[in-house]
């Protein structure tokens, strides 16, 4: 016994002598889509601390230390940082993250992260439909405010079918498209309630198919990416499932790559990931928003899946202000690998999940965020579940991608 118990000491003592000697990574958030990452910075050596309000966020569990602050406060962030000695941040999953990591690495010297200007061009709307209408960027040109009133006298006849957004919003929240007078001042007072900062756009809805374009940004080249088609479910605002590569993935990476390198030559860009959504129209290509912060639904996943890239060890060691001039060039995969987020039909009670015989032989991984009996409040946004699956061909792209909410069901019961 006095051996065992000596014998634990000296493991522990080891443990902590390791650890003084690891360099420190702060994750900005914890939830489900940061733990791809916070594994991916402990395999590159790092000890990972994460942050924010939520202590039962389940990115807590997986990292090695749980730092609890309030990210919204920046200079706070600052000094945590400081205090702790941490060598690098990540942003993770979040837009609002992405622009406090850009602010504390430019207080605290750190590489990895764009200045707090470019931060705000990239990741608010509103600063981003000025910054591609000035340079000429193609991107729907958009009307911003930031008074509720200004927004409301605005004159949309002959305007119809528009979209509202919050300026500082993602995931669809606060969004809406109109087509009448009535609609429109409703969905004026609905943006403007979900906007933090008071500020919203307006700009014409195109009529097309949307998707995906993750590029990985390298001295203001593109040197690795991957295309999706998005798909929604209820909330026609919010992507649940998506696939790789895009539908004429080949014509809108030709059109896609010059816009990209245009922006991050601009702005100066840092190297690491630069995702985009675009909307494909015909044979024109629009793109809608930017953002620097790992995209939702762990796609970064199936993304290596289907390039070959582990992208979520080239993001940490971007973030970490690594060099990232190894990072593998694109491959063309023979087969579709995508994505389903599990979601809803209702509100309820969450039952589990039901998947058809016939494609399970396509299932690669289940990650289940909820157990049984969780409280189904909020259908249109929650998600219960990820899976990771893949295609053989684009006849069982057109084959299943239409019917994949039947294919893997949520079942519910009332509440």
């Amino acid at each position: 016994t006095i051996l065992k118990e000596r014998k634990r000491v000296i493991i522990n003592f080891l443990i902590i002598i390791q650890e003084s000697f690891m360099k420190k990574l702060l994750m900005l958030n914890a939830s489900m889509y940061e733990i791809p990452l916070i594994y991916a910075a402990k395999e590159l050596g790092f000890y990972v601390i994460t942050t924010g309000n939520n202590s039962s966020a389940p990115g807590h569990k997986a990292a090695d230390e749980y730092a609890p602050f309030d990210y919204s406060d920046y200079d706070g962030m600052v000094n945590l940082a400081q205090k702790i000695g941490i060598d690098a941040i990540s942003q993770g999953c979040s837009d609002n993250c992405a622009l406090v990591a850009a602010y504390m690495g430019e207080k605290m010297g750190l590489k990895g992260h764009d200045t707090f200007e470019n931060a705000q061009i990239i990741h608010r709307k509103d600063y981003f439909k000025r910054f591609v209408k000035d340079n000429e960027i193609k991107s729907p040109v958009a009307e911003c405010f930031e008074d509720v009133n200004q927004a409301l006298n605005y004159d949309t006849q002959d305007k119809y079918p528009l979209i509202i957004k919050p300026s500082d919003q993602a995931g669809g929240k606060g969004v809406s498209r109109v087509d009448t007078r009535d609609e429109y001042e409703q969905a004026i007072k609905k943006a403007f309630g979900k906007s933090n900062i008071g500020h919203v756009i307006i700009e014409p809805f195109l009529q097309g198919t949307l998707h995906s374009f993750c590029s990985f940004i390298v001295n203001e080249k593109v040197a690795a990416y991957s295309t999706w088609n998005d798909y929604s479910f209820k909330n026609g605002f919010l992507t649940n499932s998506g696939l790789c590569p895009a539908d004429d993935w080949k014509e809108a990476v030709s059109f896609l790559i010059p816009q990209v390198e245009k922006i991050a030559k601009k702005l100066g860009l840092v190297d690491g990931l630069l995702h985009l959504q675009y909307m494909k129209c015909g044979h024109e290509y629009w793109i809608i928003e930017m953002m620097r912060r790992m995209p939702g639904n762990n796609s970064t996943t199936a993304a290596a899946y289907s390039t070959g890239v582990n992208w979520n060890h080239w993001i940490i060691k971007a973030e970490a202000g690594q060099s990232c001039c190894g990072i593998p060039s694109f491959e063309t995969m023979d087969r579709y690998y995508g994505y389903h987020s599990i979601m809803s039909d209702g509100n309820g009670i969450f039952e589990g999940v039901s998947i058809k015989e016939e494609f399970k032989k396509y299932i690669i991984d289940i990650e289940m965020y909820d157990d049984k009996g969780a409280e189904i409040n909020d259908y249109l946004y929650q998600k219960f579940g990820l899976v990771q699956f893949y295609l053989n061909s684009k006849e069982e792209k057109d084959k299943y991608m239409g019917e994949i909410n039947g294919l893997i069901r949520c079942i519910r019961s009332e509440s």
